[in-house]
């Protein structure tokens, strides 16, 4: 979801000089007054069939991982913009009933790009290989609100549950006073539906080893490993700790940065707070054979899971 708050974000200061600019108005004591005493923005986001789109996401190390025609579409999304009292932001989505979001080929559109591929680098000759071929992705969302925590404020570490320490022995409270700052999500979510294909051909990969024509083009449309119909949904409210379809999961998540050597534990920090729920798989199909069987996963929860992120 940061994606679209970062978009909508971006989206309202661009916007804002055209629209200054089209009926330039004095603001008179009355309305400057309507004006500050607003408790926040509201930005509305209304995405049909064609979405939002990108064509290739690339990540350069020696060579590379590509993610390739993203897409976002079919949800409306209203968005809250507030800076609180203690000088943190809050960013709130409300709940939103359907969101799709794609990669790659999917539903055999054979538009020559993977969900998520490697590539070689140029001196070994750019040479691409396919992981996954396709992703689609149906989810519902409930209300979500992520906060950037000024930790200049030095009361804000424990209010906001920032309390991890670092492998040195630094506590992030202690380093509040740095004015850095930390990310803290909390995201109500269910997916409804998730398919994957994996380890298959692009249209242009199998054009190549095939040659063009109905090989090729049954290739590119298969995946040698599919999961079909992946659900994954949360607890049903009433107090068994029975999960079942149609019940949001509830995700906490704190984000963090370090400074420093990776002996001093620099580096990027993420926080699971809460994440439990059941993951179910419909099928699962090996080349062309029908689905060899379904799979469920219970009571899976993630919380107290602490990742670090450096380099090396």
């Amino acid at each position: 979801m940061k994606t679209f708050q970062k978009i909508a974000l971006v989206s309202a200061i661009a916007a804002a000089p055209f629209a200054a600019q089209a009926d330039l108005t004095p603001m008179d004591d009355s309305l400057m007054g309507n004006t500050t005493g607003q408790a926040g923005v509201t930005i509305e986001i209304d995405m049909g069939a064609t979405g939002i789109s990108i064509g290739e996401v690339e990540y350069i190390d020696q060579g590379s991982v590509l993610l390739q025609n993203i897409k976002i579409s079919e949800t409306d999304i209203t968005q809250t913009i507030d800076v609180v009292e203690d000088g943190s932001l809050v960013l709130g989505i409300s709940p939103v009933t359907s969101m799709n979001i794609s990669l790659g080929n999917v539903a055999g559109a054979n538009s020559g790009t993977s969900a998520l591929a490697l590539k070689s680098d140029a001196a070994s000759g750019g040479h691409i290989t396919e992981v996954v071929n396709d992703i689609s992705l149906d989810l519902s969302l409930g209300q979500t609100t992520t906060t950037l925590v000024n930790l200049a404020n030095p009361a804000n570490a424990a209010a906001y549950g920032i309390t991890q320490s670092f492998d040195n022995g630094v506590d992030t409270a202690s380093s509040a006073a740095n004015g850095s700052l930390a990310i803290k999500a909390a995201v109500q979510f269910e997916i409804t539906d998730l398919n994957v294909g994996a380890f298959g051909y692009t249209q242009a990969q199998a054009d190549a080893k095939f040659g063009a024509g109905p090989v090729a083009n049954a290739y590119a449309n298969g995946s040698a490993v599919k999961l079909n119909n992946i659900k994954f949904y949360g607890d049903d409210g009433s107090g068994t700790g029975t999960n079942a379809e149609g019940n949001k999961v509830s995700m906490t998540q704190t984000i963090w940065a370090q400074g420093g050597t990776k002996a001093q534990g620099g580096g990027v920090y993420i926080s699971m707070g809460n994440l439990a729920g059941t993951l179910e798989i419909g099928g699962i199909q090996l080349g062309d054979t029908p689905s060899i069987g379904t799979v469920k996963v219970s009571n899976i929860n993630l919380a107290g899971m602490t990742q670090r992120i450096y380099g090396h």
